[in-house]
């Protein structure tokens, strides 16, 4: 009986001792895989992961951790070389030759080559496709006239393939900042001859795609990135969440790693709230956002009239007061005097009676977010205290105000004139503005601002940073 007892108890002990090196072990894994893995929520709704088609930064925000172009911005803003070795230009910027790194693989192994590259920003230009971002490359020699049918495939030369690995653009026009605008997800590559296919992507980035229901988007590390020894986070879970409230009392719980732009924005009704969080980050970016004018309309199509409705808005109290996050207002002024508003309010009252426009009515509309409507509201009173006129807010339909944003991503404030080309001009680039000031003259009461983005972000989080042109890449980021 005594043998028994002893081997029951060395069985014991031998049992106590597995069991809690298990639990240790089991507790090491734990602690490594919350310490390379990254979760954050993004908005409930359908994702395009073909780069070529994303045209929203949500959406932006999503694909860009799963494919990469040729340059993207440095945490220190500047443009760094990503897929590219080098990237060369003429000295008139009109001529901009690419050669793609050595050994570049998409993520089932197979070579990345220039032809991708290529058969991609084709693919925008086709008619056929009806991508949103084609206007976007009108600025390559002849690229409008290929989608309008005018010219023949065979005959665009705008770009080259020089051999697998060079890539040569021509452009229409000087662009000096050729290499900004490649940093655009737009801009990045889709393996040739293959169809975007969630159950099966091929990507090119630090992360491929492990799995996407309606409830959550894994991503898992690439092994085949070319910059893969560099990447410390092996899972990236993004949770569609239903509203940015809920969203918001996730990061609260610390159950998001961050939380906001661009993946989803800060409620407006906590962005007081959360602009008094030690948890808060700002980051600048080059994204516009301005208020769009019908010159057709009756008031609007008055230069005077335009000017003074300008001269009324207040771009800091926009900045300081309805966002909450440091947005930069584009033109900077003084305030006016009282002298200086009655002045305006006379030349305004003037023009409406002589030209019979009292009974007009100015309809704005927004983006469908509580954000907009309050510019709108805010800019409206101010037209309506000051020079009487009607105004009107709407969610849908035509208007002759729109709150609009572009992004375009690059750091020349000018770059605007390819929206203002496109939408307003009808891509006649025999007009090219010199100034910020020739912009708003002629097109548009602009800009409001460039817009920060704000980030909830935990202090065990490292190297988060969002780029100039909207994105923030969790291929950069450490956890402790």
């Amino acid at each position: 009986m005594k043998k028994f007892l002893k081997i029951f108890l060395i069985l014991m002990t031998f049992l106590l001792v597995s069991c809690s090196n298990n639990k240790k072990d089991k507790q090491s894994d734990n602690s490594k895989t919350s310490n390379t893995e990254i979760v954050t929520a993004i908005k409930k709704q359908e994702y395009n992961l073909d780069p070529k088609l994303s045209d929203s930064l949500n959406n932006d925000s999503v694909v860009s951790q799963l494919f990469e172009g040729l340059t993207e911005y440095s945490s220190h803003g500047k443009i760094a070389l990503n897929q590219a070795e080098s990237i060369e230009k003429s000295a008139d910027f009109k001529k901009w030759t690419i050669t793609l790194r050595d050994n570049l693989k998409w993520s089932d192994g197979s070579d990345i080559t220039a032809e991708d590259y290529v058969e991609s920003w084709m693919s925008i230009l086709n008619y056929e496709n009806k991508n949103p971002n084609a206007f976007k490359l009108f600025f390559i020699k002849d690229a409008k006239k290929l989608y309008d049918g005018k010219a023949k495939l065979k005959e665009f030369d705008g770009i080259k393939i020089l051999n697998k690995k060079t890539i040569e653009v021509t452009m229409e026009y000087p662009v000096k900042n050729f290499d900004e605008i490649l940093s655009n997800v737009f801009m990045f590559p889709t393996k040739k001859g293959t169809k975007i296919n969630k159950e099966n992507l091929i990507t090119n980035s630090a992360f491929k795609l492990k799995s996407y229901n309606d409830e959550e988007i894994i991503l898992e590390q690439n092994e085949n990135y070319w910059d893969n020894i560099n990447t410390k986070i092996k899972k990236v879970t993004l949770k569609l969440v239903e509203n940015e409230i809920l969203a918001y009392q996730l990061f609260d719980l610390k159950q998001l790693d961050f939380f906001g732009l661009p993946f989803y924005e800060i409620p407006y009704e906590r962005r007081l709230d959360s602009s008094k969080k030690p948890e808060l980050l700002n980051f600048k970016t080059n994204i516009f956002e301005f208020l769009k004018l019908d010159t057709n309309n009756k008031i609007l199509k008055n230069d005077t009239l335009r000017k003074n409705l300008n001269d009324l808005i207040d771009s800091k109290f926009l900045a300081e007061f309805i966002l909450y996050n440091n947005s930069v207002p584009m033109i900077q002024r003084e305030n006016l005097v009282s002298e200086q508003i009655s002045k305006l309010k006379n030349e305004v009252e003037e023009i409406l009676k002589s030209s019979n426009l009292q009974n007009e009515v100015l309809t704005l509309s927004g983006n469908g977010t509580k954000l907009s409507e309050r510019i709108l509201a805010s800019l409206s009173k101010e037209w309506i205290d000051k020079y009487k006129i009607k105004v009107s807010i709407k969610n849908d339909g035509t208007s002759e105000i729109t709150h609009s944003i572009f992004n375009i991503g690059t750091t020349d404030d000018l770059d605007i004139k390819y929206y203002i080309n496109h939408f307003l001009q009808n891509d006649d680039f025999s007009k090219m503005y010199t100034s910020i000031e020739d912009i708003q003259r002629d097109n548009l009461i602009f800009p409001l601002y460039k817009r920060s983005f704000s980030v909830l972000v935990h202090n065990n989080i490292q190297g988060l940073h969002i780029n100039p042109n909207g994105l923030l890449l969790i291929k950069n980021l450490l956890k402790h």
